[in-house]
């Protein structure tokens, strides 16, 4: 009686061994991304978004980029895109060759009508997006910058799965050089983002 008793429970926790422990994506690959990246994936496909398709690598050509890792349900990315956008409007990107783009992080959650609702609706909303935003899937790869090799990493376990909202900072050779360390938005953060390559 105690050894079907124990059997039982055996085959009780086997069961739930999964359901304790936040969900992962198995990988073959070993070890840690290349710290130099780059992905292609799709856009929202509007005017402010420069085609269907973002290629991080093409588009670090012209500059470094700022990315801000978005949620369309997450109230700090909203905070941040108004500041950010405010800046732009009083002229704090001019003289600068840093581009910006969103990138929405929750494709396992939010749908792209999600993020177009929410980032792409009307201009006078304080979450409209005058700049490219990419909406990723959970698979999208990444590859490294120098080879174009697939780093057998998608984008975000690539980029250290970044909360929202997150301010990366990437370097014109595909690496991160700075990462904002707040949730609201912070205007001299962003001023520190915007003269790190001074």
């Amino acid at each position: 009686m105690l050894r079907d008793r124990i059997a039982l429970i055996c085959v009780c926790l086997s069961l739930l061994a999964g359901c304790v422990a936040p969900e992962t994506i198995q990988q073959d690959v070993a070890g840690d991304p290349p710290i130099q990246l780059t992905f292609q994936a799709p856009t929202l496909d509007r005017t402010e978004d420069n085609g269907a398709v973002f290629d991080l690598k093409q588009q670090l050509e012209q500059g470094p980029i700022l990315m801000l890792w978005i949620g369309a349900g997450c109230s700090g990315c909203h905070d941040w895109t108004d500041l950010i956008r405010t800046n732009m409007d009083e002229g704090a990107f001019n003289g600068s060759n840093i581009t910006m783009v969103s990138v929405h992080r929750w494709a396992q959650f939010e749908t792209t009508d999600d993020v177009q609702t929410t980032f792409a609706g009307d201009t006078n909303s304080t979450s409209y997006s005058p700049w490219t935003v990419v909406v990723p899937q959970l698979d999208t790869p990444t590859y490294h910058f120098e080879t174009g090799l697939d780093t057998g990493f998608p984008i975000y376990e690539a980029y250290n799965n970044p909360g929202t909202p997150t301010l990366h900072l990437i370097d014109q050779n595909g690496a991160l050089a700075w990462q904002s360390k707040t949730y609201w938005a912070n205007q001299t953060m962003l001023d520190e983002a915007l003269a790190f390559f001074d």
